[in-house]
């Protein structure tokens, strides 16, 4: 039995998003308007359903389509050879076994071209039969140019869809993960296709840094210059509004013939933080745990499904925190213990000083890259993306303050109280310190 929600690459009720211009993102809408499209946004905010809408349009119109996930252990150029060489059946059906005899050839000899070679070195020293041999080897550098192995590929797609009046898509999902040098073919080839003319479009997704990975990434190792950001056309998959999640819970509920309340709604949607995969989990949850009422979701039931998916992300929380930097875990205290109204970077990157400002920009940079924390529009506040994971910190932060004796962020300074010292009492003077609701007792 399928999910009532759907599953995250076919929700039950898609959300159509808009930019801030008010025009939708996907390219099943909006056709590129430049030849490389990158969609940005924090892990699991819709880039790789994004991505399979336009596969799917494509596969609908009988568009050549080349998708792949980006891996740090596996050259992209070798990923997208072999998925490229899958795709050679359909392409016959569609263009037909003469036509497809060059771009057959070609992805042969990109195969060959892309087996791993190495180079090696042996040394012998002294007389037979007594031998002292030293080997050493290592792996043999490309005999092409970073990216033109995918410059190839593209262009003889493009030859072949021409034939037709195609579009070609090249997919790359998952673009965190692949390596400079893969970024820099990216780049590459994103040149390349601008220069050609050809419509063929390299469509990526990445996280909020994806670009500025790209751009390191090219001057290094393509040549290509790094101010070329108007070549992309970027589209961000943004935290979404309680508006827009609102018919992707109650839609697929009225469907199932489950009734709700309108406070048990709010309950769900508060806590998804305007995250469309975590309000599936805390949707998924609550549905379960309505069992026979008569009432359907209550604003009860939304509560207990919010503690329980809490309580069971409290590991991925745990891993999460430990994957931080000590510059990273101070600035997700100091955000979580002001609530859902974040911290003010300004603030708190003056109060570094000039010597240590540029480490809290670069955590808050790696907090947003992960999905960890969110920017408001403005860009001069951050707050913790998951309302669970706030929790979580807050109180891990205050449970480490109380046994370290120490205070919050944010919190009144501690008072220390001398106490009356009993008639019959032994030992140095005590006094009691007050930290948020814990009262120690210490010696003085």
């Amino acid at each position: 039995m399928d999910p009532i929600f759907g599953t995250p690459q076919r929700p039950a009720m898609p959300v159509t998003r808009i930019d801030a211009a008010g025009r939708p993102i996907s390219l099943d809408l909006r056709p590129p308007e430049r030849n490389t499209v990158l969609f940005t946004g924090a892990p699991g905010m819709g880039k790789s359903l994004e991505l399979g809408k336009a596969q799917e349009l494509a596969r609908q119109q009988g568009w050549p389509c080349v998708r792949v996930d980006a891996s740090p252990r596996e050259p992209l150029e070798n990923r997208f050879v072999r998925a490229a060489t899958r795709e050679l059946g359909g392409l016959r059906k569609q263009y037909g076994f003469l036509g497809l005899r060059k771009l057959k050839k070609t992805i042969k000899d990109l195969t060959q071209r892309a087996r791993s070679q190495q180079n090696g070195a042996e040394v012998r020293v002294g007389v037979a039969p007594v031998q002292v041999v030293a080997k050493k080897q290592w792996d043999a550098p490309g005999r092409d140019g970073v990216g033109s192995t995918l410059d190839q590929l593209a262009t003889e797609l493009g030859d072949l869809a021409a034939k037709k009046r195609h579009p070609v898509m090249l997919m790359v999902d998952n673009l965190d993960v692949a390596s400079e040098r893969d970024l820099a073919a990216l780049t590459e080839l994103s040149a390349h296709l601008e220069r050609s003319g050809q419509r063929v479009y390299l469509i990526a997704a990445g996280s909020e840094m994806a670009m500025t990975r790209l751009m390191t990434a090219s001057a290094g190792h393509s040549g290509v210059a790094t101010g070329v950001t108007s070549r992309y056309d970027v589209r961000e998959c943004g935290p979404l509004s309680s508006d827009e999640l609102r018919p992707t819970l109650t839609e697929p509920l009225r469907q199932a013939g489950i009734a709700h309340q309108p406070e048990a709604i709010d309950e769900l949607l508060h806590a998804a933080g305007g995250h469309p995969g975590r309000l599936r989990d805390l949707s998924e949850r609550a549905v379960a745990l309505i069992g026979n009422r008569p009432d359907g979701l209550t604003a009860e039931v939304s509560k207990a499904a919010i503690a329980q998916v809490n309580a069971a992300s409290r590991v991925v929380y745990q891993a999460e925190w430990s994957s931080c930097s000590a510059a990273e875990k101070d600035l997700l205290a100091k955000t979580a213990s002001r609530g859902a109204r974040g911290l003010s970077m300004p603030a708190e990157t003056q109060a570094a000083g000039p010597g240590n400002w540029q480490e809290v920009d670069t955590a808050r940079q790696l907090l947003v890259a992960r999905g960890l924390v969110r920017e408001n529009p403005s860009g001069n506040r951050i707050s913790i993306a998951d309302p669970g994971m706030r929790d979580w910190v807050e109180i891990r932060v205050g449970q480490s303050a109380a046994h370290a004796g120490v205070a919050l962020p944010g919190s009144a300074a501690p008072s220390i109280t001398p106490q009356a010292r009993g008639r019959h009492a032994e030992g140095p003077q005590t006094a009691t310190r007050q930290v948020g609701q814990s009262t120690f007792t210490v010696n003085r």
